[in-house]
C-alpha cells in the first residue's frame, strides 16, 4: 500500500509529523513551513487516510509503525525528530521503542496509548452492546446497534472498523519506560479525548520528559492554539 507524504525543507535532521485518526498530513503544514529552514520535514498520510491508499485489511499500531519505519528508510532519512499528535503518538512509541531508528528528540501532543479510568456507565454500555450484538444471531431478534460507539466508529466500513478497535485496545502504558529520548509533552488543559492524567502517567514514565500544558485549549491544542504550541516546538528543537 503506498503512503502519500511531503517532504521539504533543508538540514541534516527530519522532523517526522504523525497525525492524529481522522486527520491527515495537513494538521501540521502550519509547523511544518516554520521548521523548513533548518529541518527537513517529512508529512505522512497514514493508510487509510488522507490520499494514502486504503485498507486491505485490519491494521495494528505495528503494522502503521511497520509502514512509517519502512517509508524512512527508503527516503534515505538518518537523524530523525518526532512531532505527533494523538493517534501518532500511538506509532511513534513503537517506533521509539521496537524500531532501529536513530531517533534524537520528541513532541508528543495530546498522546493516546494510555488505557482509561474504569467507567461503569461505559462498561455497563459495552456489556449492553455485546448481549444486543448477540441476540441479533437469532430469528426474530433486529437492534438497531448504529447508536452504540463513538462518532469516529460509526463511520467506519468493516475493515476499518477492526483496525479502530485494534487500535484503542492497545494499552501501551508499558513502553513508555523503554523511550529514553528528549520527550516534550504538550496537553490541553481542557483534553477531554486523552485527559490531563494520561499526561502526568507519560511525565512519570519517560524519564527524560517535560510537560507543558496549555490554557484553555482542549485536545487540539496545536491547531487552537499554534502559535504557542509551535513557540514551545521550535525552542525544544533549537536548545
Amino acid at each position: 500500500m503506498k503512503i502519500n507524504y511531503i517532504l521539504q525543507g533543508d538540514g541534516k535532521e527530519t522532523v517526522l509529523f504523525l497525525h492524529g485518526w481522522g486527520a491527515n498530513l495537513n494538521s501540521f503544514s502550519f509547523f511544518s513551513n516554520n521548521l523548513k529552514n533548518n529541518y527537513k520535514t517529512l508529512q505522512i498520510d497514514f493508510c487509510g487516510f488522507g490520499e494514502s491508499d486504503k485498507l486491505k485489511y485490519p491494521f495494528t499500531v505495528f503494522d502503521y509503525a511497520l509502514q512509517v519505519f519502512k517509508l524512512i528508510k527508503s527516503l534515505k532519512l538518518n537523524v530523525i525528530n518526532i512531532v505527533a499528535h494523538s493517534f501518532g503518538v500511538r506509532v511513534a512509541i513503537l517506533l521509539l521503542t521496537m524500531f532501529n531508528l536513530n531517533i534524537n528528540k520528541v513532541v508528543f501532543i495530546g498522546g493516546a496509548g494510555i488505557k482509561p479510568k474504569f467507567n461503569l456507565l461505559r462498561c455497563l454500555k459495552v456489556k449492553k452492546y455485546k448481549l444486543l450484538k448477540w441476540l441479533n444471531k437469532f430469528k426474530g431478534f433486529n437492534f438497531n446497534l448504529n447508536k452504540f460507539g463513538s462518532f469516529d466508529y460509526k463511520n467506519l466500513n468493516d475493515i476499518e472498523k477492526q483496525t479502530f478497535v485494534n487500535v484503542v485496545n492497545f494499552n501501551q502504558k508499558k513502553y513508555l519506560t523503554n523511550i529514553g529520548n528528549n520527550t516534550l509533552l504538550i496537553w490541553g488543559n481542557s483534553d477531554y479525548e486523552t485527559p490531563i492524567y494520561m499526561a502526568k502517567i507519560f511525565n512519570k514514565k519517560i524519564k527524560l520528559s517535560t510537560l507543558k500544558i496549555i490554557k484553555n485549549a482542549g485536545h487540539f491544542c496545536f491547531i487552537t492554539h499554534n502559535k504557542i504550541v509551535n513557540f514551545e516546538i521550535t525552542n525544544f528543537f533549537m536548545n
